[in-house]
């Protein structure tokens, strides 16, 4: 890349440094709660099986005061399911979109 004036400088500046910073810190962050959130969407519904049908070592609860009660336990973990399974597709479109700006030549 032949750089021709200090302000085509300063902006290849600037571009090395975002994509470095996006690098050291969006990836891991996104990639991690990527695995996390696909993992848990995956467990929530079977916690919420086994919980309902009296298995007493899953707790559910909405405050440290309030536990929720069993019947409630399958619906509110396929919610739950359901919300990391939207949290895993969009954080997975950001992450795409993340590399294909790394991987951009500009």
């Amino acid at each position: 890349m032949k750089i021709s004036s200090s302000a085509d400088a300063g902006s290849a500046l600037l571009n090395y440094t975002a994509k470095g910073c996006v690098i050291l810190f969006a990836l891991p962050i996104l990639s991690t709660w990527l695995a996390g959130s696909a993992i848990c969407a995956v467990i929530a519904p079977i916690a919420g099986l086994l919980r309902t049908f009296g298995v007493t070592g899953i707790g559910m609860q909405l405050t440290p005061s309030y536990s929720l009660p069993a019947i409630l336990s399958l619906p509110f973990s396929l919610c739950l399911a359901f919300l990391l399974a939207l949290s895993f597709y969009y954080t997975r479109r950001l992450l795409r979109s993340c590399i294909r700006y790394i991987r951009s030549t500009n």
